[in-house]
């Protein structure tokens, strides 16, 4: 029953002593992380195995996945909750953020159930999934660059110092490799972090 399972996460939602006051931000981002290993063209990665609940595993240890430890202990609750239903993990993260999406003034959006928990961490390997498959935030930026040591990491025009190296891991090899075009990485990089608030 998703529609007592949506119940239940509205009522979580609005948390007082959480950030801003609303756990929506946090859960949006649960759900595009765990999305966000995906590639088109080996049908690896994605929604399906919430492998981030491994602790010390692959995608846990991801650096771009650092706080979602909080996301994910926030639902822990309601999969207990519904533990005797067909809930699975990948489902109720992804199902957390179109309540989140909703609640917040965002559209309904129809979900469809049946994404496949893994039950180990094996399926990284398995998969012949590589590390780094979500988009490193400074990648190639001044001063992780080697080599380059400049006072303010500025070049001359005022642009940091790699910031077409780290466009270029942005767009070609992470949402490209997902299958985005353009458009779409404009939509969801400034709507998702307009809605986090970029902090």
């Amino acid at each position: 029953d998703y529609d007592a399972v949506r119940a239940e996460l509205v009522h979580l939602l609005d948390n007082p002593s959480w950030d801003d006051g609303s756990l929506a931000p946090i859960l949006i981002r649960l759900a595009w992380h765990s999305s966000g290993t995906y590639d088109a063209a080996t049908q690896t990665g994605g929604s399906n195995g919430a492998g981030m609940r491994f602790r010390d595993g692959t995608e846990a240890a991801d650096p771009e996945n650092a706080g979602l430890d909080y996301a994910r202990a926030f639902l822990e609750p309601v999969k207990n909750k519904f533990a005797r239903t067909t809930l699975s993990y990948s489902d109720l993260w992804i199902l957390a953020s179109y309540v989140a999406l909703q609640h917040t003034g965002g559209p309904v959006l129809e979900f469809t159930p049946g994404r496949i928990d893994h039950v180990d961490e094996s399926y990284w390997h398995d998969q012949g999934m590589t590390y780094g498959r979500l988009p490193a935030a400074e990648k190639y930026l001044c001063p992780h660059l080697e080599g380059v040591a400049t006072a303010s990491g500025l070049d001359e025009t005022g642009k940091v110092v790699g910031w077409q190296g780290l466009c270029t891991h942005v767009r070609n090899q992470v949402f490209y490799r997902m299958g985005f075009d353009d458009r779409e990485i404009v939509a969801l990089l400034c709507g998702g972090h307009v809605y986090g608030r970029c902090h």
